[in-house]
C-alpha cells in the first residue's frame, strides 16, 4: 500500500498542473477576445490636394440691342412679338407714314411746278438768244432769264433733296433686324406714340453666345493658363474660349468678370446660369481619409485615433489633433500630428478611447 503512494502523488501533481495550464490558456483566450478590433488605414502623405471648383456666371448673347426709331411717330404695325425668331433684314415694327406720304405729294407737286417754270424760262432764253443774233434783244434780258433759270434749278435741287429726305424718313419708319436673333422684350403696343430713340424691342443675337463668369482675382493667372476651359450649363458641358483676361474688380461681388465664347451649337437661354469648371491645386501637405474617422476636438481642432505599438507587443489607441482642410460627403483632407505610414482608425470611433488596447483588422 505504501509502495504506490509516490505514484499517486505524481499523478495528482500532473493533474493539478494540467488544470492550471488550461485555466491560464482560457483566461488568455478570453482576454484576447475582449480586445476590440478596429478598421484602420495607412496614412499616405501628399504635398497638396486638387479640388474641383465652380465659378458661377450667366449666359449672355453676343449682341443685345434695344431697337428704337430715329424719329418719333405712332406705332402702326407690330410684325413680331416676344419669342419670335427673326433673320437679318426682317421688318419688326413700323410707324404710321400718312404725314410723310402727304409731305411727299406736296413736294412732288412743287417739283412739277418748278419743272414747268424751268421749261418756260429755257424757251424764253432760247428765243432771246436767237433775237440777239438778229440784233433785236438786249443783254440785260438774257441775263435776267439766265438768273431765273439758275434759281429754278437750285430750287429743284432743294426739292429733290427734300423728297429724298422724306423717302429716307419713310424707310426709317420701319425697324429692320440688324442681325439674326430672337425677340426677348417688347416695350410698345400698336397705337403708341414713341419718341426718337425710345426702345421698342430687345433683339438677342443667336450667334456667338458668351458666358460671363465672375472669378476671384487670385485665380486669374491659373484660369488664364487653362488650355481647355469647360463651362457647365445645366447638365451639359461645353468647351469654351476665353475672350478677355478681365479688366477690373466688381465692387459688389469683389470678382473679375471674364467672357468665354460658347460653341455655336449651344442651346442655352440668355440669362441662364453658367459654371466654370476649375481644378484648384492647394499646396498644403496632408492626407485623405474617410470622414467617419474624424471626431470633434478642442478649440476648433479635430481628432483622429492613431494605432501605435505598446510595451506589451500589442497596439493601443493614441489621440492626434488634426486640421480639416477640405471635405466632401465621404472623405476629408487633413493635416496635423500624424506621420506618413501611420495607421489611423476609420470606423467605430465610439467604441475606443485613448490608451485602449486594440487589434487591427488589417493584421
Amino acid at each position: 500500500m505504501h509502495r504506490y503512494a509516490p505514484s499517486l502523488v505524481l499523478v495528482a501533481s500532473l493533474s493539478l498542473l494540467v488544470a492550471c495550464n488550461g485555466e491560464t490558456q482560457a483566461q488568455d483566450e478570453t482576454a484576447s477576445q475582449n480586445i476590440p478590433t478596429v478598421t484602420t488605414l495607412a496614412v499616405e502623405m501628399t504635398p497638396g490636394y486638387t479640388v474641383n471648383r465652380e465659378f458661377v456666371g450667366t449666359v449672355q448673347a453676343g449682341q443685345s440691342a434695344n431697337l428704337g426709331f430715329e424719329l418719333s411717330g405712332k406705332v402702326n404695325a407690330l410684325l413680331v412679338d416676344v419669342g419670335d425668331t427673326v433673320k437679318t433684314g426682317d421688318a419688326l415694327i413700323s410707324l404710321d407714314t400718312l404725314l410723310l406720304d402727304t409731305e411727299a405729294q406736296q413736294l412732288s407737286a412743287q417739283l412739277e411746278q418748278l419743272d414747268a417754270q424751268l421749261d418756260l424760262i429755257k424757251n424764253n432764253l432760247q428765243r432771246q438768244r436767237q433775237l440777239k443774233k438778229k440784233g433785236f434783244s438786249a443783254d440785260a434780258e438774257i441775263d435776267s432769264l439766265t438768273s431765273q433759270r439758275d434759281a429754278l434749278l437750285a430750287n429743284i435741287r432743294q426739292l429733290d433733296a427734300s423728297l429724298a429726305s422724306s423717302a429716307l424718313r419713310k424707310e426709317k419708319s420701319t425697324i429692320y433686324a440688324p442681325y439674326s436673333g430672337k425677340i426677348s422684350h417688347r416695350f410698345v403696343s400698336q397705337g403708341d406714340v414713341v419718341g426718337m430713340g425710345a426702345p421698342t424691342v430687345t433683339l438677342l443675337a443667336n450667334a456667338q453666345k458668351e458666358a460671363h463668369i465672375g472669378v476671384p482675382a487670385k485665380a486669374l493667372a491659373d484660369i488664364g493658363n487653362m488650355t481647355n476651359p469647360t463651362i457647365r450649363i445645366g447638365n451639359a458641358q461645353y468647351p469654351a474660349k476665353l475672350l478677355n483676361p478681365g479688366a477690373d474688380i466688381d465692387m459688389r461681388s469683389r470678382t473679375v468678370t471674364l467672357r468665354f465664347l460658347l460653341p455655336e451649337e449651344t442651346t442655352a437661354l440668355n440669362g441662364e446660369l453658367a459654371y466654370l469648371q476649375y481644378d484648384y491645386l492647394s499646396p498644403d501637405q496632408g492626407f485623405w481619409m474617410p470622414i467617419s474617422g474624424i471626431t470633434d476636438g478642442l478649440r476648433g481642432m479635430w481628432n483622429v485615433y492613431a494605432v501605435v505599438p505598446n510595451k506589451n507587443g500589442g497596439h493601443e489607441i493614441a489621440r492626434r489633433s488634426v486640421q480639416v482642410l477640405h471635405a466632401d460627403d465621404k472623405n476629408a483632407y487633413v493635416s496635423g500630428a500624424v506621420e506618413d505610414g501611420e495607421w489611423v482608425v476609420v470606423e467605430g470611433l465610439q467604441r475606443v478611447i485613448a490608451g485602449q488596447q486594440v487589434q487591427m483588422a488589417t493584421e
